[in-house]
């Protein structure tokens, strides 16, 4: 009642600024809040939650928070779901998306009102769960088909197919591409696909030099299996990783090894992360909107839960960012 009688609004009015907001004009509910703020009231979360019967609160599940890109996916998220009056619970599983049930099970059992998720939801169990439950999801970081969840994210196999034209322009014949894991991994399994894919529309022979990380992206096995790798495959002259950490990496034991980056050894990286720009030299990659996929999936699963607002698929764009680490290669100079 203060709160109406000091901004000269009726008591619905204070209301709804606070809990249904984008139902009240900018003006009117900013006015409303600055008058809230000035005489010192907040409203009570608890009692908001007990009276909606809702909770206020949404999962983000990410793979793990160790990468500046999930970092920035999830600090856009939950910035624009607080603006929404919604408190974001974080839950890392791991790469593998066809094993986390029960964590996701526990997380919706705990009451939050909907999920936003990195990847294609490999495990039809919590798929049923999901659906069963009409818990609002949305798949977020690739842009997905033949899945009954919205997707807000880039095409994996397109950003890779950018980087081995990119490569293969430069003259680049041998390869080696360094992965993460790929079971339940949709990035992963769509970036291998596309080097593989170019390397045979290349007519390039043998079987595609593959490094895989079972276990995360430990840039420990990065550094061993590049020099594993130069000691069998000495012909390789270019280095398709598929992130920036690893890009540095093999960088760092490329030139501890006395080669010259890019004139020996070309080098890509995934993300652009905030290092990219300032390796020496700085790192080729595939730049991603991680801000961008964070805000725009918190604007999709809140339509959802606030009016029920169907969410369309959004393929956003990739961009190859060229830098020094990749150049001609010698023979083709």
């Amino acid at each position: 009642m203060d709160v109406a009688r000091a901004a000269g609004v009726s008591v619905a009015t204070v209301s709804r600024a606070f809990n249904l907001p984008h139902t009240v004009r900018d003006e009117a509910r900013d006015h409303v809040l600055d008058v809230a703020r000035r005489l010192g009231y907040t409203p009570n979360p608890a009692a908001k939650a007990l009276r909606l019967q809702r909770s206020g609160m949404v999962g983000a599940v990410f793979p793990t928070m160790d990468y500046g890109l999930y970092a920035r996916m999830v600090s856009s998220f939950q910035r624009r779901m607080s603006g929404y009056g919604y408190l974001s619970v974080l839950l890392t599983v791991g790469f593998d998306n066809s094993r986390v049930f029960e964590p996701v099970r526990q997380l919706v059992d705990r009451g939050v009102e909907g999920l936003v998720m990195v990847g294609r939801i490999d495990d039809a169990k919590l798929m049923s769960y999901l659906i069963d439950k009409h818990v609002p999801t949305v798949c977020t970081y690739s842009a997905l088909t033949h899945t009954p969840f919205p997707s807000i994210g880039y095409d994996n196999y397109v950003a890779t197919e950018k980087v081995m034209q990119h490569l293969l322009g430069l003259g680049h014949r041998a390869f080696a591409m360094f992965s993460g894991p790929v079971k339940g991994n949709d990035r992963q399994q769509a970036r291998r696909r596309a080097f593989t894919d170019a390397l045979e529309r290349a007519g390039i022979p043998g079987e595609p030099r593959i490094y895989e990380d079972t276990h995360g992206y430990s840039l420990d096995y990065a550094i061993r299996s590049f020099r594993a790798m130069r000691e069998s495959h000495p012909e390789v002259t270019a280095v398709v990783c598929n992130s920036d950490a690893y890009g540095l990496a093999v960088m760092g034991e490329a030139r501890r090894m006395g080669l010259r980056v890019p004139q020996d050894i070309s080098i890509t990286g995934f993300d652009n992360d905030d290092f990219a720009p300032l390796s020496d030299p700085p790192l080729t990659t595939i730049s991603t909107a991680a801000d961008r996929m964070g805000e725009l999936a918190a604007e999709a699963l809140f339509g959802v839960l606030d009016s029920g607002r169907p969410v369309e698929d959004v393929v956003l764009p990739s961009e190859l960012v060229i830098r020094g680490s990749t150049a001609v290669v010698r023979s083709a100079a």
